[in-house]
């Protein structure tokens, strides 16, 4: 992992970021047919996370691999609402887009990315972080649980 750096993101990576939200997207393609186009929801889509992590003290980290800049990762902190949740336990982290460029995949960029969103919630005194996966990215979901996560929380939809 010695060839990997990962930094916060800089404004001249936003090319680069729309890049990589229209890679996830062509991913997501394959699996939901409900997405978008990459044309109509790439940029749209990387301009809303920006937003959100504005707004949700998140953070925009890049991954580099052998000098090129070849995955991202997007997390902002949430809070759950109510009293259903243990007070210490409401606010969490959650990672809003993970990506990683084909060439790249494979060689440890997502775990390298992954742990500095862990990193970043950690320093932010967070006891959880939370993220959301398509039910039928088995490759994503199979990475996950690798990295130890398990399913909290399921979301069911039924077309009409």
């Amino acid at each position: 992992m010695s060839d990997i750096a990962v930094r916060v993101a800089l404004p001249e990576d936003h090319a680069f970021l729309a890049a990589c939200m229209g890679g996830l997207q062509e991913a997501e393609i394959e699996v939901e047919a409900n997405r978008s186009s990459v044309d109509d929801s790439a940029e749209p889509h990387l301009n809303w996370v920006l937003g959100q992590v504005a707004a949700k003290d998140g953070a925009v980290f890049v991954a580099e691999f052998q000098g090129q800049r070849v995955g991202c990762l997007m997390c902002t902190m949430d809070e759950d609402n109510g009293e259903y949740v243990k007070p210490q336990h409401r606010r969490y982290g959650y990672v809003n887009d993970l990506y990683v460029g084909q060439k790249a995949r494979g060689t440890g960029v997502a775990d390298a990315l992954m742990q500095a969103a862990e990193d970043f919630f950690r320093e932010k005194g967070l006891t959880n972080i939370r993220l959301g996966v398509l039910s039928e990215n088995k490759r994503a979901r199979s990475f996950y649980e690798r990295l130890g996560w398990h399913s909290y929380e399921q979301v069911y939809r039924k077309n009409l």
